[in-house]
């Protein structure tokens, strides 16, 4: 079993520079999971189209995503969203990415997941 890193009695016996090391406590960074069902399936340039597009939205909000793709053609596919920098996405990206996909014609549903730690899966 996983032993979590979070637990307080633990995070108390680091000291800075460990509790960076382990991106715990101060420095825990949150992500977001995305899962996407499409109207049709979609293959080719139509699929590299959504994913560039959206890729092009996070990237002014400072935000990436990664991790989508699939056995081709897809009729759904799922990825993650994290901030380019260092830190977290607020609940604001979270709505706003959700909005963004719900708006293309493609997309039949979007299902946004709620904040996870990002090193550590665990869920807040």
């Amino acid at each position: 079993m996983k032993r979590d890193v979070r637990a307080t009695s633990c995070i108390r016996r680091l000291n800075r520079r460990q509790r960076k090391k382990l991106r715990v406590a101060e420095f825990t960074e949150h992500v977001f999971d995305v899962e996407i069902r499409f109207v049709q399936a979609l293959d080719g340039a139509p699929y590299d189209r959504l994913i560039d597009d959206l890729l092009g939205f996070l990237e002014q909000r400072g935000l990436l995503g990664g991790a989508f793709g699939g056995r081709m053609p897809l009729t759904e596919t799922s990825g993650v969203i994290t901030t380019i920098e260092r830190g977290s996405p607020s609940e604001e990206d979270r709505e706003a990415v959700g909005r963004w996909l719900r708006a293309r014609c493609e997309v039949a549903d979007v299902r946004v997941l709620e904040l996870t730690d990002g090193w550590h899966g665990y869920p807040l």
